[in-house]
């Protein structure tokens, strides 16, 4: 507890102890630099300690400086509004480019810097507490109803400091680090407050005691959390019977990502070359379990980075297109969206790129978007021949495809004129995102789509072409992964959406495998119309405005809107700083000013002082008790509900207390 200083005495001291044990009260003086310290492992953890080391710098200069502002409750109402307005900007901007998810975790992690200006008006302010009306606006209405309402002043560094490390373990990668900065930090805050009669001898086998506590409580949580994982995975294994290291896809998956706008890829390339690339492959599936697409039984390679290691060849063959795409990454391990025919990677900065025979080829990358080129030819190349899975009919499948496919004449036509009739059958189906009803009871959602609505997405088209293509005798896979249909004149590139996630397949014709794409073409007419939002292109420019922040070392984008931020923020400071009375004191004047406390001017203290003296470890209401028994119990009410209860005491209150305190205190002079 911090020195009040003479003129509270020990009741002062009294008076607070009684209040902590009742979970009210002022609050505690934290340690010097422990703010500073704080601010600077967040900075370390989160990756932000170019900013966070001047922020650290400047929440400490006032025990330095002699400079302090005047500033009244609706200075610090105003400045805690806006930071509450710029946490919810930032949480959009992120958002808009990663997801809501994503927006509200990075909002969070910035949290220390957005509420910074709070703490340090507070330190800069005349009376270094901050009124509890400027946090919250529902005690600012309880103010504007009952003026005479007293308002405490609070101090904000302690509360700064735990959202230092909070924020610290939001998506950090040091947990090791992280856990050691947090308890060191919890050490010094909590050892500079012991009480006084705490023992070191005691207090630090505790304090380790509780260490030891919290990180076996981590180790657990992280065991418990690998083992419901392994489960889980475990129970897909068995139900699937198929191949551990096998990719899973659920036909619904497409369907549900067909529903949002967020912006995955970007993609720089000349006209000619993304019109042979209009389809961005990520992964193909050969066999249909259910309703899941599942690639079993594929070889696998782990491909040696070529000099200077960021460069990656996928096959040995002539390329003459070239795509350089930026993607947005998938927590460590990336599958990459590649062209058909891709043959070299370049400029992907990874420590690992793998491929499988099914075409998946997937980097391990750190960073939110990753930036590589792509060169690819005509033929797709270097992947598995077809195997026993490419020719398979589910059995729950096999009845209906191969009736269509014999109503069709499909088997033993040649693979191209196979590919050709199935492509014209379903030229009489129709795109939709949503089904009218379930399928009939004992029939499958593919079975359904073929001989009943005839209507489906893309997942529909792909699977069943694949399926009809089988019952021909053709080898086939089904393909998942992207199709670029839109170009932004804002980027200056295509932009790949959620909602452009496409399916299709893959036939094998004439040695190789080629793309089919089944799904009616003006299927992404009908998602723009019905699925683009009316704010979309206002999204767009925040999007835009985050992703070319995050890539300005690898695009060297003009980042003139930021600095347009910061003299923003530099016009507001002036603004709301301007004509205020500057007060200059020594390094002291923080403190005198944190001596100040609601209801250091009760009279009650000059009535402490003409009564006899308490025992050591006696409170107050015990002591009344024993030199004035029933004289001054009221007295004493009515002073700790002035120094302690946020509503304080209307006129009549007061008065009473002022003028009992005066007439008892000369009494008994």
């Amino acid at each position: 507890m911090s020195d009040r200083g003479p003129e509270v005495g020990a009741a002062a001291r009294d008076a607070d102890a009684a209040a902590s044990s009742r979970g009210t009260g002022a609050a505690l003086s934290l340690p010097p630099l422990l703010v500073g310290a704080a601010t600077l492992f967040w900075g370390w953890q989160s990756g932000n300690l170019l900013f966070a080391a001047p922020l650290a710098l400047l929440l400490e200069a006032p025990r330095w400086l002699r400079i302090r502002f005047a500033l009244d409750p609706t200075d610090y109402a105003r400045i805690s509004d806006l930071c509450t307005v710029f946490f919810v900007g930032l949480a959009i901007v992120i958002g808009a480019n990663r997801g809501v998810s994503q927006g509200v975790i990075g909002a969070f992690q910035w949290l220390p810097a957005v509420l910074a200006p709070i703490l340090l008006a507070q330190r800069f302010g005349a009376g270094d507490r901050v009124p509890l009306t400027a946090l919250f606006r529902y005690m600012r209405k309880q103010k504007e109803r009952n003026p005479d309402l007293k308002v405490p002043m609070v101090d904000t560094a302690g509360v700064f400091v735990a959202l230092c490390v909070i924020s610290a373990g939001v998506g950090n990668a040091q947990a090791s680090g992280y856990y050691a900065g947090a308890v060191l930090l919890a050490g010094w805050a909590l050892y500079a407050l012991r009480p006084a009669h705490a023992r070191l001898r005691t207090w630090v086998p505790m304090f380790a005691a509780a260490v030891a506590l919290g990180y076996a409580g981590h180790l657990g949580m992280a065991g418990l959390q690998q083992w419901v994982g392994g489960l889980i995975a475990e129970w897909h294994m068995r139900r699937l019977e198929s191949d551990p290291s096998r990719s899973i896809t659920d036909i619904g998956a497409v369907g549900r990502l067909k529903q949002r706008d967020l912006i995955l890829a970007r993609v720089y390339a000349t006209p000619r070359d993304i019109e042979r690339a209009r389809l961005l492959h990520r992964a193909s599936y050969n066999a249909y379990v259910e309703t899941i697409w599942v690639g079993r039984r594929t070889t696998r390679a782990d491909l040696q980075a070529e000099e200077g290691g960021a460069t990656w060849t996928l096959a040995q063959a002539p390329a003459d297109g070239k795509l350089t795409i930026a993607v947005r990454t998938e927590r460590r391990r990336t599958l990459l969206a590649l062209p058909p025919g891709a043959t070299r990677l370049t400029g992907l900065a990874a420590t690992e790129v793998a491929r499988n025979g099914l075409g998946v080829v997937q980097a391990a990358v750190d960073g939110d978007w990753i930036l590589y080129g792509v060169d690819f030819g005509n033929a797709i190349l270097n992947y598995d021949p077809p195997a026993i899975d490419d020719n398979a009919l589910p059995p729950q499948e096999r009845a209906t495809f191969a009736r269509i496919a014999a109503e069709l004449g499909l088997p033993g036509l040649p693979p191209a004129q196979a590919m050709q009739r199935v492509m014209q059958h379903f030229a009489g189906f129709r795109y939709s995102l949503w089904r009218d009803a379930p399928p009939p009871k004992g029939t499958t959602a593919l079975a359904d789509f073929m001989t009943r609505t005839q209507s489906g997405h893309c997942e529909y088209f792909a699977a069943a072409a694949t399926l009809l293509l089988r019952a021909a005798g053709v080898p086939a896979r089904y393909a998942t992964g992207y199709a670029i249909v839109e170009y932004s004149d804002l980027e200056e590139a295509y932009v790949v959406r959620a909602r452009h996630a496409h399916a299709w397949t893959r036939v094998w014709l004439n040695g190789r495998w080629v793309d089919l794409d089944p799904t009616p073409p003006d299927w992404l007419g009908m998602e723009t119309e019905r699925l683009a939002p009316a704010w979309e292109r206002i999204a767009d420019v925040l999007r835009w405005a985050s992703y070319r922040w995050e890539q300005r070392e690898e695009l060297q984008a003009g980042d003139a809107w930021w600095g347009v931020l910061a003299v923003l923020v530099v016009i507001l400071a002036w603004r709301l700083l301007r004509g205020k009375r500057v007060v200059r004191g020594g390094p002291g004047a923080g403190a005198a000013a944190a001596r100040e406390f609601p209801g250091a001017d009760s009279e009650f203290y000059e009535l402490v002082k003409a009564l006899p003296p308490r025992d050591a470890g006696e409170t107050l209401t015990a002591w009344i008790g024993r030199v004035a028994p029933g004289r001054y119990e009221e007295v004493l009410s009515l002073h700790q509900r002035y120094r302690f209860d946020p509503r304080g005491l209307n006129h009549r209150e007061r008065d009473r207390l002022r003028e009992t305190c005066r007439l008892s205190t000369a009494a008994q002079g």
